[in-house]
């Protein structure tokens, strides 16, 4: 079983991004968007976090989270 260690980061009201743990410090998760003549790194973002975090598991790891042991941090 793959270990995950994320936290989230608020954002306003209601608005959630998530990082996940590198080797020295956090790194946002997101995809890249290429518009033909240029692109750019959109975060990952939800109004909560479980939302949050099954768009992640499915989108960025492709897995689902029977699958995982995820470790949240504060």
């Amino acid at each position: 079983m793959r270990t995950i260690k994320i936290r989230f980061i608020k954002h306003g009201k209601n608005k959630y991004t998530i990082q996940r743990r590198g080797w020295f410090k956090w790194k946002d998760i997101g995809y890249s968007v290429d518009m033909g003549h240029g692109g750019f790194y959109e975060k990952y973002s939800a109004e909560t976090k479980e939302d949050l975090l099954k768009e992640v598991l499915e989108n960025y790891y492709q897995t689902d989270k029977r699958f995982v042991q995820v470790i949240e941090h504060a």
